[in-house]
């Protein structure tokens, strides 16, 4: 039963992704951006065979964390940073990095709200309400239980980077970042914040001082950003958009097993030249570069998942 314990987290994990980009997305688009955020995660080649070397309780805490804002949005203030507070001392019960990291990545909102003061007043109910939450439950389970131990966040602080090893997937990299940076843009803009935004200074917060232990919670995090990045009109009814993904699915394939190059490689090269072609077939009139560069990126993505399935 331990052995299937972990699986089954995952299995909650995607639920809740799926239920992050169902929000994320505009109304119109919901079912669809769930679906897609969905395939995104389960997709992952790491997903199948590198959970071991992850922890799901991280994944699972951050997207719990982030789901309930999504969700929450039209709630008072109140109200939400409570309920993100109770969330707040599970991740302190569970020991995720992510009860750290989410405290900075709340930072960029607060200055960003258009509510300061009462962003502010959120960000220390959110801590201390948590710490209160955590110090009850805590004390009541160690009188119950005197061996309950020491908590498990005295050692949440893992410095050292989140180490992504070439072979992870170059296509997912680089709508992750793409997802980002549109998300810093609009938040310097229009000087505006949201859990969309705190999402994103969020994973580039992990990914700057994280372990290798949230490997699952960035993938997971991840995925609705992608999702919201990707799901619009333009993307979705392009004829170019298809024919450029299904190219390039086609081309990485043909590396991977027909020459034998390393899946960074192949993803990196079948991306340049189908992307050279489409700019030279289509121009930037027809297809913008920035739908022909998505585009590109899930098609060596949908083939990268593919080849490891394979294998």
């Amino acid at each position: 039963m331990s052995s299937i314990f972990p699986y089954l987290l995952i299995v909650f994990v995607a639920f809740l992704v799926f239920a992050s980009g169902w929000r994320i997305c505009p109304r119109q688009n919901a079912i669809v951006g769930g679906t897609f955020a969905l395939l995104l995660f389960l997709l992952h080649p790491a997903i199948l065979f590198n959970v071991q070397n992850s922890s799901p309780w991280d994944a699972l805490f951050v997207m719990l964390f982030v789901s309930a804002w999504l969700w929450m949005e039209h709630w008072s203030l109140f109200m939400r940073s409570w309920v993100l507070a109770g969330l707040f001392a599970f991740g302190l019960w569970v020991g995720s990095a992510y009860v750290l990291w989410g405290l900075v990545a709340m930072v960029p909102w607060v200055i960003f709200n258009r509510r300061p003061l009462p962003a502010v007043g959120s960000l220390f109910t959110v801590f201390f309400g948590g710490l209160i939450l955590f110090s009850a439950t805590w004390g009541v389970a160690w009188f119950i239980v005197p061996g309950v131990g020491h908590p498990l966040f005295t050692q949440w602080i893992r410095w050292g980077g989140l180490k992504i090893p070439p072979s992870l997937s170059l296509p997912w990299f680089l709508l992750t970042m793409g997802a980002v940076l549109e998300r810093y843009k609009d938040m310097l803009q229009n000087r505006r914040s949201d859990a969309s935004v705190f999402m994103a200074v969020l994973l580039g917060v992990s990914a700057l001082f994280g372990s290798s232990n949230l490997r699952l919670g960035v993938i997971a995090l991840s995925a609705p950003l992608i999702t919201r990045l990707l799901i619009k009109r333009e993307f979705l009814f392009h004829r170019g958009v298809r024919w450029v993904a299904g190219l390039t699915f086609v081309l990485t394939l043909t590396l991977v097993f027909v020459f034998k190059t390393d899946a960074w490689i192949s993803a990196g090269t079948a991306m340049l030249t189908i992307g050279i072609i489409a700019w030279w077939y289509y121009g930037n009139t027809r297809l913008p570069w920035s739908l022909a560069g998505e585009a590109a990126c899930v098609g060596a993505y949908l083939a990268e998942s593919f080849g490891t399935l394979l294998h």
